[in-house]
């Protein structure tokens, strides 16, 4: 196998890690407005609100320095992230709509289970297979969550399961375009602008209008999103998509808890032992593939050369 397919060590990984924690919490609370608005408006029509909001607060860093910061070498890379991205959210927004927060939320975050497959079919590299305890872990704490029954089963799960499938093919990508060390700016641009272009003609025809208060809350999921895709994008820099994709996860607990404390839905004795399943499955994706000195070496600052421009 090449070796420049291979990943490179991630650099600083502590700091990637403390920023991907931080970029869920604005997710997750993206994702609660988007709950509030079920049955109220069509999923393309606040898809598109969210990536026009998230565009305008991402445009000034885009273009701070030229429209000739915009070009790109790496186009069919940005379109595969672009397109399963907001895939992704499409999907995960149906689910929102059919199933609960938390059941949502967490097939949505099944994302991580599929990304070293994702990346061993594009990038040739073979799967650790330390990663696969992991990845059964992860899904035991899934499937006590979701307590499947023959419920479950239905469009809202299929859904949720396929968001979680593209985004890691979205994660990957990102990761991808950050070896070519392509800007985050030229990023977040390519990925809402599309986003915008993809979603335009169906919320056209299906537009319902807001209230002022709606409108209010649809900006807040743009705003959110906005901040939730920089930080995400910046935490990319710092470790690769193996080891950050895991705190997803993170999502969960965050769904969990808004559902309780501000929808009053509490959290049960089961969803509490899946999380922790979860978040034992997503650390060892880290702990196992790494020995003592390598995990050292990965929490080292990087040199500046090697980190991607904003």
């Amino acid at each position: 196998m090449a070796a420049d397919n291979q990943e490179p060590l991630p650099h600083r990984l502590a700091l990637g890690v403390g920023i991907c924690v931080i970029a869920y919490l604005f997710f997750a609370t993206a994702s609660s407005l988007v709950w509030n608005f079920r049955g109220k408006f069509p999923t393309v029509q606040i898809l598109f609100i969210q990536t026009c909001v998230s565009l305008l607060c991402v445009l000034p860093l885009s273009l701070r320095k030229g429209l000739k910061r915009l070009k790109t070498d790496h186009l069919s890379v940005h379109l595969m992230r672009d397109l399963f991205g907001i895939g992704s959210y499409y999907l995960y927004f149906l689910a929102i709509r059919d199933l609960n927060l938390v059941d949502a939320t967490t097939l949505n975050y099944t994302a991580p289970f599929f990304v070293p497959i994702v990346w061993w079919i594009w990038m040739k590299q073979k799967v650790d297979p330390h990663v696969w305890w992991s990845i059964i872990i992860g899904f035991l704490g899934v499937a006590l969550i979701l307590n499947p029954t023959h419920q479950i089963f239905q469009l809202g799960f299929i859904y949720g399961l396929f968001a979680g499938i593209a985004s890691s093919v979205s994660f990957c990508a990102i990761r991808i375009l950050n070896l070519h060390k392509e800007p985050m700016s030229r990023t977040l641009f390519y990925y809402f602008s599309i986003g915008i272009l993809i979603t335009f003609p169906f919320a056209l025809v299906s537009w319902v209008h807001p209230t002022p208060t709606e409108w209010i809350q649809a900006i807040c999921v743009g705003i959110a999103t906005a901040i939730a895709q920089i930080l995400l994008t910046v935490a990319y820099r710092y470790g690769t998509a193996s080891y950050l994709s895991p705190l997803g996860y993170t999502s969960v607990i965050y769904a969990g808890l808004s559902f309780w404390l501000i929808f009053g839905n509490p959290l049960t004795l089961r969803s509490i032992i899946g999380a922790a399943m979860i978040i034992v499955g997503g650390v060892m994706t880290f702990l196992l593939k790494k020995k003592s000195e390598g995990i050292i070496q990965a929490l080292q600052t990087p040199d500046h050369k090697d980190v991607p421009p904003l």
